[in-house]
């Protein structure tokens, strides 16, 4: 492992928040606090984060200080969508352009980050950085072999990380990849995608783990059956890969970034084809039947092709999204949509200039359940993108 410096804990938010009264709250980015941040933050309660106090992580895909070199930030967030904060900026040793945000250990204190380029052979790293401390440590990285360039965060289950690569591996399909937390003994590939009927290839997100079974869940933008990708599951040791279902056009394709959602013992995720009007579709997924069900298609009205995961209400009744374009501006809307598949509310339409436009992130959800966290990848007052705190309404949540 290599021990770096950090940069320092910018304590000066660099952004002023507008706020409409008990609207959302939109911050831009404006460069130097990160540009095109492509996730939404991921939010932790306050009994999970060292100091006490509920926050929110996230990292933007380029930006940062002048020292880092542009290279992308990590930042934190009050769950409010006040006080953005820069923890660190990339440089060429630590990792370049973070597609994922970071990820707040079991140890309430060390996030880890991804990064699809840069490290030791230029194809990204799997890296730590300590709040406490302020430093970073590249854990490991990417070789080609072992996968290349992830796009998707890692996730910790035990004392071990998981993942997915993009590319690499054997066939050059993307990799399940995991890694001690220590990351002692460096990437270990679970499985090599093979593309094909049989598999599917090129993953852009990340994984979920399901404790009922014990397995790792994950989906591929394409290949399988249809060509349009499918879910697939592995063990945590590697055994046991299945490719669960192919993705057709019926119950929409070829997922981007982001992963499935788990809640009541079933998965939802987001399609970026197909569908009735071929815009898209929010799916659910049984994993005890393997069945994909198309919950909701996205239309113009609603705004289409979502590109990343949606978040599920803590009642488990209401399920949101935000869409890539379309929706009244051109720019997508967030929506809270029923798990029932009867009703939705349009929350949020986007617009360029105001909140920010066109985004590859999703949403998540505050620890209290009253907020939706996301950026906006471009746009805002200086065109690099905005972060959004929006309050559900209470008949949504």
């Amino acid at each position: 492992m290599r021990r770096l410096a950090a940069l320092g804990l910018l304590t000066i938010v660099l952004a002023t928040p507008v706020q409409a009264a008990s609207g959302p709250v939109i911050t831009p980015f404006n460069g130097l606090d990160g540009v095109a941040p492509t996730a939404a933050p991921n939010c932790y309660s306050a009994k999970q984060v060292y100091t006490g106090k509920a926050t929110c992580f996230g990292g933007t895909y380029m930006g940062g200080n002048a020292n880092g070199g542009g290279y992308g930030t990590l930042y934190s967030i009050k769950p409010n969508g006040t006080s953005r904060t820069v923890l660190y900026s990339m440089d060429v040793l630590n990792g370049l352009t973070p597609s994922q945000s970071p990820i707040l250990l079991s140890d309430k204190h060390t996030l880890v980050y991804t990064t699809s380029q840069g490290g030791d052979a230029g194809s990204g790293v799997v890296g730590a950085f300590d709040l406490k401390t302020q430093q970073s440590t590249v854990l490991a990285s990417f070789t080609g072999p072992g996968g290349s360039t992830p796009q998707g965060a890692a996730i910790q289950v035990g004392d071990t990380l998981y993942g997915i690569a993009g590319q690499g591996g054997a066939n050059g399909y993307g990799v399940v990849w995991s890694l001690p937390v220590s990351g002692t003994g460096g990437i270990k590939v679970l499985h090599s995608f093979a593309g094909g009927t049989s598999d599917v290839a090129t993953p852009f997100g990340h994984l979920t783990y399901n404790p009922a079974d014990g397995l790792l869940y994950g989906m591929a933008f394409s290949q399988a059956a249809y060509q349009m990708g499918g879910i697939f599951s592995v063990a945590p040791d590697g055994s046991n890969y299945t490719l669960r279902a192919s993705m057709t056009p019926t119950t929409g394709g070829a997922p981007q970034m982001g992963a499935l959602t788990l809640s009541g013992g079933v998965m939802y995720g987001n399609a970026w084809m197909g569908g009735t009007k071929n815009l898209g579709t929010l799916f659910r997924f049984d994993p005890t039947s393997n069945q994909v069900t198309a919950l909701w298609n996205y239309t113009k009205k609603t705004g289409s092709h979502p590109y990343n995961s949606p978040a599920v209400s803590k009642s488990g009744k209401w399920i949101y999204s935000v869409t890539w374009q379309n929706g009244g501006k051109g720019q997508g809307r967030i929506l809270a949509m029923s798990a029932d598949g009867q009703t939705y509310k349009i929350l949020k339409t986007l617009d360029t200039a105001t909140t920010g436009g066109q985004t590859s992130a999703g949403v998540s959800l505050s620890p209290n359940g009253k907020t939706l966290q996301t950026v906006m990848s471009s746009g805002g007052a200086y065109n690099v993108g905005t972060s959004i705190a929006l309050p559900i309404p209470a008949d949504y949540r």
